[in-house]
């Protein structure tokens, strides 16, 4: 008997198959991660099977994978295409297949089969996954990983060793949930995001794992499967079939789906399987597989070698012991900093200084590791302080800030703004960088004029940091930062995400890179991604201050340093900052009398039994998202947390809140529309009898037109439904109908037309918008995304529509009522017989509607200005009509700011026609052009700031951000970016430090203007 063996050497793992020479299975091999070390992992799995077989009945030793090719060429061995490799095994083990879902450790793909008259098989089609691993082992591999610590609590410590142990646990108590919470899986930020969230309101473990799993398999469905119809059998195949949670997820959309014997190996299998059908001989020697043969073949970008020379960095960074009082108890004030991945507290005495602090993994458990903190807080000092008033901030400062009673929540720019002035009151920019977010703050006399956070990138980041160190079995503390700086010539990475990250390590340790040099090259390029991908082009100051945990590893400090060729100053204690500048601020409201002491028993708050019970939110009768709710019992008091919308967590604000223009801009939307004849969601009565209905999708381009397009059907006497208001369903319905990668608003869309597909409309109305007006001046185009000019096509093709019920004319809106009627004339369906003249008529009345609605907004505007106090600020938002008026892409933007006591106009109130934008000569995009003429106005108004709302891969706006920040740069705005996410934390945080940035501008404003005041008057005198 001879054999063949296939190895399928992976991202992630190795695989091993041996054939006989039948073609059957004679052995397979255990799956076995390699963590990087993939020579060396090769040559055990060779070396077993040569104890295992005689190796002169060996005939072939061949490769697959990713990592395969390399071995393959360093051992003169066959290698076949992964691709081939998996549909060979598969159709052994699983005849006459014909869809497989392959996903491992970095790749995902679907093949669709086909078959010939002999029974062969041919690929059909088939599809891969993008660079980005979202969805892949790696990804669930990294949310394992982060939600260990919540998992098994105590001084859990991960390392690469117990992953295996940790993922059966995590699949496990996944398979207990409930119900699935919704976790948007498109990027491995939006998963952290959304799983933070949901994890600081209280959601359970097991909850949020089912809706990681039902997450990754809707994005599959989106990004990969598409359109497309998969035929029967269906088959699950590649490392992550192992996943039951995953397998139950995709079930829900294939229920006869197959997981086939061998499935973690048929890559392995498909190999062996060719190289014994072509014949191959070979031979292999495991032993010479080491390091030193894929050394010297490659060269490699270098950087200069991590040297400490500027900056001083003290390894010391602890506190003296609280000495006991002679007399009496030390007053004293308590900050909390509730992080994504830490939770640190600080205790500060009447003179500002720290007498206590704690640094401890939040565990996804902020109410239960505060109550930890306070238990050891008690034990350390409890009998030598009196505690006078406690402080909150960070990602869970709301919940946390509400179970403690908390006299002061901040938001965490505005804290470690306030601990770092304090520790030096002469610093101009403060670098910090936390375990999901990463910020820049602007220093002008102690106080922060300019922030920014990371939008969507977590790279750079502790956590990633984190990740890529248990990656490569390195301990994150002291080893890391050891091995960096030992390193004699660091690779010069480039700046990529988590995944891709990884990638690049695995691929650069192949070709001969030594681990120090990746590691020391890791520390550049975890610096170059923190300044260009956060702080872009901000003006960096001469005495820079890092903080955060990546602080306290000496090769980043190094890093900071060769890069920007300055000094970084380190402080002690940087890594309770935050929680340090929110005891100040808590106790600077403290001294000024606008707080006072709260009975507070440290022991009673860290007993106190946390317990709660789940409803379902009914505040808004108009609103059918049916969250779910936390109702909390804070030892007999009652705390309400959850739902998408923010209306149970928005800090609290004592006393007055403002009005939400947002939502006067939609009843003024909803008063131009024709009421008699829209047709209600719930009885669907016709208000025109015998008359047939059209449907319009209320999203794109109908969030500003819809006044036009409604008032043009209800002139010809026809009955008009509008999609409801965007919620979760409709949303979901989107994304995973897509056929091709596209902005979250597109895939909205989508979802809108699927809802009314379904619904009793005889007709849908989906235009093609190509242009807008424009004030007429230097060839403005007036143009709209090409994303919105074609949503009618994607979505005819993606839901395949009946095209009998489309009315789709394409529409020059620049060009007026006779071209729009024009074309809508040409493309009404046979059904709708009306004459040219109807229509023109039908679209000169609507338009007329239209122009109403817009003389109504402007007209609006300008009494609300009026009657606002001239030097009391205001925020102007500018976006897109469907990201500002859409309040599930805007995430409730309008009440959050109203919470907030802030006033924040829409663009739509304010009369932006007249102001010249011939500085942007032939400007292109219609909304652009708005966007760019408000910016201008906002720059002429002292008391005026802007507030900018776009969407992840935005094109257009990835250009005008740059153009809206050149023309505010003496009053810097506030960029949003949202996306699928709908964590509306950290929309909060950013809006809560840019309020603090506007106050500080106006204050320096005003000493500016006193300033200058008293100069004139002693020139006049």
């Amino acid at each position: 008997m001879t054999y063949d063996v296939g190895l399928d050497v992976g991202s992630v793992s190795i695989n091993c198959c041996v054939v006989d020479s039948h073609g059957e299975i004679a052995f397979e091999a255990p799956y076995k991660r390699h963590f990087g070390l993939i020579l060396e992992e090769t040559r055990k799995t060779l070396s077993d099977i040569y104890n295992r077989f005689d190796p002169a009945q060996i005939d072939s030793v061949s490769f697959t994978g990713s990592q395969g090719q390399i071995v393959s060429q360093l051992l003169d061995a066959p290698f076949e295409v992964e691709t081939i490799a998996q549909v060979l095994g598969t159709t052994r083990v699983l005849p006459g297949v014909r869809s497989l879902i392959a996903i491992g450790g970095q790749d995902a793909a679907l093949f669709q089969l086909e078959y010939d008259q002999d029974n062969n098989w041919y690929l059909e089609a088939f599809n891969l996954n993008s660079p980005c691993a979202s969805g892949t082992g790696s990804f669930i591999d990294q949310q394992a990983e982060r939600l260990a610590y919540a998992m098994y609590g105590g001084d859990f410590e991960m390392d690469q060793n117990q992953l295996q142990k940790v993922l059966r646990d995590f699949i496990a108590l996944g398979l207990q949930s409930t119900y699935p919470a919704p976790v948007a899986c498109r990027c491995t930020v939006f998963t952290k995001s959304d799983m933070i969230h949901l994890q600081n309101k209280g959601e359970s473990l097991s909850n949020i794992i089912a809706g990681l799993h039902h997450g990754t398999a809707a994005n599959y469905l989106s990004t990969i499967v598409s359109n497309r119809e998969l035929h029967e059998p269906v088959a699950f195949i590649g490392g992550m079939a192992e996943n039951e949670l995953l397998v139950q997820a995709f079930r829900k959309h294939f229920p006869q789906l197959q997981v086939p014997e061998h499935h973690t190996a048929l890559g392995a299998l498909g190999t062996a399987l060719q190289s014994q059908k072509q014949g191959r001989k070979n031979t292999v020697k495991p032993e010479s597989l080491d390091e030193s043969m894929a050394t010297s073949a490659y060269s490699f970008p270098r950087a200069e070698t991590l040297e400490l020379n500027l900056s001083h960095f003290d390894p010391d960074n602890s506190l003296k012991p609280v000495k006991s009082p002679a007399r009496g108890t030390i007053k004293a004030f308590l900050g909390i900093d509730i992080g994504s991945t830490s939770t640190k507290y600080s205790l500060v005495d009447e003179q500002g200084r720290i007498i206590h602090k704690r640094y401890v993994a939040t565990k996804g458990k902020p109410i239960e590791v505060a109550q930890e903190l306070l238990q050891h807080l008690d034990q350390e000092v409890g009998d030598k302080i009196d505690l006078q008033a406690v402080g909150t901030t960070g990602s869970g400062r709301n919940v946390v800030g509400d179970f403690l009673d908390a006299d002061l929540i901040i938001d965490e720019i505005t804290a470690h703004a306030r601990g770092a002035v304090k520790v030096d009151s002469g610093i101009d920019t403060i670098f910090e960088i936390g375990g999901q977010d990463s910020k820049y703050i602007s220093i002008q006399d102690s106080h922060p004029v300019d922030f920014v956070m990371n939008k969507i990138c977590a790279a750079g980041t502790g956590s990633f940091l984190h990740e890529l160190a248990n990656k490569m079995n390195i301990n994150i503390v002291g080893q890391f930062q050891d091995i960096a700086l030992s390193a004699p010539a660091p690779v010069n990475l480039a700046e990529r995400c988590t995944v891709f990250m990884e990638s690049d390590l695995v691929g650069y340790s192949q070709k001969g890179a030594k681990r120090d040099d990746l590691i020391a090259g890791l520390c550049f390029a975890i610096v170059r991604n923190y300044l260009h991908r956060v702080v872009e082009s901000r003006h960096i100051g001469n005495k820079i201050m890092f903080l955060g945990g990546p602080s306290l590893n000496k090769g980043i400090v190094a890093a900071f340093e060769q890069v920007l060729q300055k000094p970084v100053i380190v402080p002690k204690n940087r890594e309770v900052m935050g929680a340090y500048g929110t005891a100040l601020a808590v106790q600077e409201k403290f001294n000024s009398g606008e707080i006072k002491v709260k009975e507070r028993d440290l022991k009673d708050l860290a007993a106190i039994e946390v317990n709660f019970k789940e409803s379902i939110c009914r505040a808004d009768k108009n609103c059918h998202n049916e969250c779910k709710l936390k109702i909390y019992n804070f030892g007999g008091r009652k705390s309400i947390w959850g739902g998408d919308c923010g209306r149970y967590e928005a800090s609290t604000v004592q006393g007055r809140t403002k009005d939400n223009f947002f939502l006067l801009r939609g009843e003024l939307f909803n008063q131009h529309l024709p009421q008699d004849a829209l047709v209600d969601w719930k009885s669907m009565e016709k208000p025109r009898p015998g008359q047939p209905i059209v449907g319009i999708p209320m999203a794109l381009h109908s969030l500003e037109w819809g006044i036009l397009w409604a008032n043009i059907f209800s002139e010809l006497g026809l009955n008009v439904l509008f999609s409801p208001a965007t919620n979760h369903d409709i949303a979901s319905t989107g994304v995973e109908s897509m056929t091709a990668e596209t902005c979250f608003p597109v895939k909205v869309f989508h979802g809108h037309v699927n809802h009314l597909q379904r619904s009793p409309a005889d007709y849908l109305f989906l235009p093609n918008p190509i242009n807008v007006p424009t004030p007429d001046e230097d060839g403005e185009r007036g143009v709209l995304c090409p994303m919105v000019e074609s949503s009618q096509y994607m979505a005819t093709a993606a839901l395949q529509l009946d095209e009998s019920r489309l009315i789709r004319p394409t529409l020059f809106l620049k060009e007026g009522i006779e071209s729009i009627a024009q074309n809508l004339y040409k493309a009404l369906p046979p059904g709708l017989k009306f004459r040219e003249k109807e229509v023109q008529r039908a679209v000169s009345l609507a338009w007329v509607r239209q122009m109403e609605f817009k003389k109504t907004m402007q007209q609006k505007g300008r009494e609300i200005i009026s009657g606002l106090d001239q030097t009391s600020p205001v925020w102007v938002v500018t976006g897109r009509p469907y990201n500002l008026y859409d309040e599930r892409l805007n995430l409730r933007l309008g009440r959050q700011l109203a919470k907030l006591d802030i006033t924040a106009l829409p663009m739509d109130f304010v009369d932006f026609e007249q102001v010249n934008l011939k500085d942007f000569p032939r400007m292109y995009w219609g909304l652009g052009g708005r966007i760019l003429r408000t910016a201008k106005l906002i720059a002429q108004k002292p008391n005026w700031f802007g507030v900018h709302l776009t969407n992840f891969s935005c094109g257009p706006d990835s250009f005008l951000e740059h153009f809206f920040g050149h023309i505010l740069q003496q009053k810097p705005p506030l960029v949003l970016e949202l996306d699928e996410h709908s964590a509306v934390a950290g929309v909060l945080t950013r809006i809560e430090a840019y309020k603090n940035v506007v106050q500080n501008i106006l204050k320096e404003n005003l000493v500016k203007k006193e300033k200058r005041t008293s100069l004139d008057q002693a020139v006049g005198q």
